[in-house]
């Protein structure tokens, strides 16, 4: 499947096809299979496929086998041995992404 534009949802988000957009959510899957190309804003995302873009999170984790093409702006970060990362991490004290309480009100 493959969405050419910008995801906004106030909830859970898996990718395994490919988004060509910004993706913003509550918490993100990005897929072995799964591809974003623009900026992920999300309280905490999982890569185990493809991202070129910015990461603004407050946790990002990157799997084995993944490739992160972009900067990250998060709280923490997690990155196994064999993940592909390029540019570069700002830690953050305060992201600006509202929780999911904040953002159900």
């Amino acid at each position: 499947m493959l969405v050419d534009g910008d995801i906004n949802c106030k909830s859970d988000l898996i990718i395994e096809g490919r988004v060509e957009g910004n993706v913003s959510c509550v918490s993100l899957l990005v897929g072995k299979t799964g591809l974003v190309s623009g900026d992920i804003s999300t309280e905490d995302v999982l890569v185990e496929g493809t991202v070129h873009g910015m990461i603004k999170s407050e946790s990002v984790e990157l799997k084995d086998g993944c490739t992160l093409e972009g900067d990250i702006s998060s709280r923490t970060l997690m990155i196994d041995q064999g993940a592909i990362f390029t540019d570069s991490v700002q830690p953050a004290k305060d992201t600006g992404i509202p929780k999911l309480n904040e953002a159900a009100e």
